[in-house]
């Protein structure tokens, strides 16, 4: 509900109690008690309404409401912000990609690693069971003349 029309509601409301309290003034037709609540109820509506329209007045005429800027200006500034979104768009779509990219090649450099795995644990299966068949035949080849010169100089 906009500024206008919340003013023009609370115009008409207070209109609107008035007629009632004025109908209900009228000699005979109320007593004076009743009659003087109305009256204190419609005032505090009164004082009510009229704060909430300062409020609103203080709203729309603050100095940096900025409402000072034409439409050639407000045209430049939006077409501005359109090309900044196309380019957003655009960044936003290459990376995209680039992530669908990686997704895909993560998938591959896992089944790699699953394969990796399989391979160590065969290797180590392997190895074990060399060790356990004959293992004088396993150390041999590092227990040759060579090999001891060639760690020596590490």
């Amino acid at each position: 509900m906009g500024f206008v029309s919340c003013l023009e509601d609370q115009q008409k409301r207070f209109e609107s109690d008035c007629h009632f309290l004025q109908r209900d003034i009228r000699p005979g037709r109320a007593d004076g008690e009743s009659a003087k609540k109305d009256a204190l109820r419609l005032l505090g509506d009164a004082q009510v309404c009229w704060a909430k329209m300062l409020i609103y007045l203080d709203e729309i005429t603050l100095p940096d409401f900025g409402l000072g800027e034409s439409p050639q200006e407000l045209r430049e500034q939006c077409s501005e912000l359109k090309s900044v979104l196309a380019r957003t768009e655009q960044e936003s779509s290459r990376v995209s990609d680039l992530a669908g990219l990686l997704f895909l090649h993560n998938q591959v450099m896992q089944e790699q690693l699953k394969q990796e795995c399989i391979r160590r644990r065969q290797l180590e299966r392997d190895f074990e069971k060399m060790g356990v068949e004959d293992f004088g035949r396993m150390v041999e080849p590092f227990l040759s003349k060579g090999m001891f010169e060639r760690h020596a100089k590490r």
